[in-house]
């Protein structure tokens, strides 16, 4: 405990607005979906419930939003507060921190959500090799490195895929990618936030059945004797 503790204190928020901070608890709730501890699974359901958007604020003790120039290390653990409430992905995409209109808490039904999550699809395994098809595509596109939330944000929605556009689906098919260790995470300094790193994926092509990348070029098969004789023969000449 003491450990962590240390670590804790030592993470340098100085250069974070309140903005900042607030997004980077948003994606980290986000990416709790993708955990493989059994000692979130109960907590999961209250703090990423799938089909909904974690929205963070930094709040003063007195309830009201910190404000938006303030710096992240005004807000104090002793005094203030951190308020956590969701908003409903209907259209299938994720809302901006521009795009947010009113923030005005939303109600979830856990029940429907719990129905949802029991119904597992039955081309699972089908959507998990399409998974893997896009992300074998993104890495040849020759990015430094895959970032998870970019993938399954921005990259792959553009693909034609039938169960893609929905936020819920492209999450639960890359949680079950990793899960079954065809994709793998790891995570990578963040230039702009370098105490909070980013979650970085790569396909496992060995556990994912996909061949390692073809060789750019090939030996060509010539007719007749080998070119080493015929060197031969002419050094023979001289």
């Amino acid at each position: 405990m003491k450990s962590i503790r240390a670590a804790q204190s030592s993470v340098d928020i100085s250069n974070l607005s309140v903005p900042d901070a607030e997004e980077i608890i948003e994606e980290a709730l986000s990416e709790l979906a993708f955990s493989q501890d059994p000692g979130l699974a109960r907590a999961l359901r209250f703090l990423a419930p799938p089909g909904y958007q974690a929205i963070v604020e930094l709040c003063s003790e007195n309830g009201r939003s910190k404000r938006r120039n303030a710096p992240a290390d005004s807000w104090s653990p002793e005094e203030d507060e951190v308020r956590i409430y969701f908003e409903r992905l209907d259209d299938g995409t994720v809302p901006t921190r521009q795009s947010r209109g009113p923030r005005a808490p939303v109600e979830m039904n856990f029940e429907e959500d719990a129905e949802d999550i029991a119904a597992v699809p039955a081309d699972l395994d089908a959507r998990v090799k399409e998974l893997c098809a896009a992300l074998a595509e993104a890495e040849r596109g020759g990015h430094a490195f895959i970032a998870l939330k970019w993938f399954r944000d921005s990259f792959l929605p553009r693909k034609a895929f039938r169960w893609n556009q929905h936020p819920e689906s492209r999450q639960a098919v890359l949680a079950e990618a990793i899960q079954r260790g065809v994709v793998l995470t790891s995570k990578i300094a963040n230039p702009k936030t370098p105490a909070y790193p980013t979650t970085t994926i790569r396909l496992n092509r060995a556990e994912a059945g996909v061949p390692e990348e073809a060789q750019r070029f090939h030996p060509v098969v010539l007719q007749g004797e080998p070119i080493s004789a015929a060197i031969e023969e002419e050094r023979g000449k001289l």
